[in-house]
């Protein structure tokens, strides 16, 4: 696999272990459709900015958005709560494929442009990945 596979590998890959699933919030890519039903589900958007050398290894470097959406006018306790069970699987780790992940964020954007009803954040944790 390249190291762009690689890393969406890694990332995407978190969402189906038991430590995301047993939260039971629906995670898409974020080119997918999500169904109009869903009051919380987060979307995932891994964007490769750079390439990265170092010490005769070639890589690539990045940063992971991870779109949480959840129900509207309820405050921004459930978006944090959910941006700390990002951290859990995604903050200052090494996954199969080498990809490693730093330090998190969450940037509160507010009501959502498209539906009024939900709330929106991003969580964003940058990335490396060395093949």
């Amino acid at each position: 696999m390249s190291k762009y596979a690689n890393v969406i590998s890694d990332i995407e890959g978190q969402f189906g272990t038991s430590g995301w699933t047993n939260t039971n919030i629906s995670a898409f890519p974020s080119n997918f459709r999500v169904p109009a039903n869903l009051s919380e589900f987060v979307k995932i958007e891994v964007l490769p900015l750079s390439s990265n050398s170092d010490y005769g290894r070639f890589g690539v470097e990045g940063i992971v958005y991870i779109q949480t959406y959840v129900q509207a006018n309820q405050g921004v306790k459930r978006l944090m709560e959910i941006a700390d069970l990002l951290d859990n699987i995604l903050q200052n780790k090494t996954f199969t494929n080498g990809t490693q992940t730093r330090e998190s964020s969450l940037n509160v954007l507010g009501l959502d442009r498209d539906n009024p009803e939900l709330f929106r954040g991003d969580f964003a944790v940058d990335f490396i990945n060395y093949n």
